[in-house]
């Protein structure tokens, strides 16, 4: 993650440790994890079946090339976002990379979810129900 070059970059970047190292200390510490278990929810506990079959999420995503293009995109599915759709989305991406990785990318090192399963990726999750979509604008 890119905190970017400015000023405050550095301030967010400290923050996001310092929120980070909390975590750690809250689960690793037995009076910080008795708060942490007061606050969030118990295991079991999250959206009924309902909820997470009738959710929805939309991403539309604007961006400027370093040429000056600009782009948009969009990612919606139908569920739940935190429970079903990232089920889907994680699982078809785990058979991407068991089923076809004859047709995935050469590359090597930490790569991007779209770097590494390139086109299988888009194709997979556009017949799981996912709308992927990309324009020039």
């Amino acid at each position: 993650m890119s905190v970017g070059d400015s000023r405050l970059s550095r301030v967010y970047a400290a923050g996001v440790a310092a929120v980070l190292g909390g975590l750690v200390l809250g689960l690793s510490v037995r009076p910080a994890r008795y708060v942490l278990d007061r606050i969030l929810p118990a295991p079991g506990e999250g959206p009924s079946e309902k909820t997470q079959r009738n959710g929805y999420f939309a991403m539309d995503i604007y961006t400027t090339t370093t040429t000056g293009a600009r782009y948009t995109s969009r990612v919606a599915a139908q569920g739940d976002p935190g429970y079903r759709a990232t089920a889907v989305l994680l699982g078809e991406s785990a058979l991407s990379l068991v089923l076809d990785r004859d047709r995935l990318p050469d590359e090597a090192g930490v790569l991007t979810p779209a770097t590494a399963l390139g086109d299988v990726i888009v194709e997979r999750l556009r017949g799981a129900g996912v709308e992927i979509s990309a324009r020039k604008l």
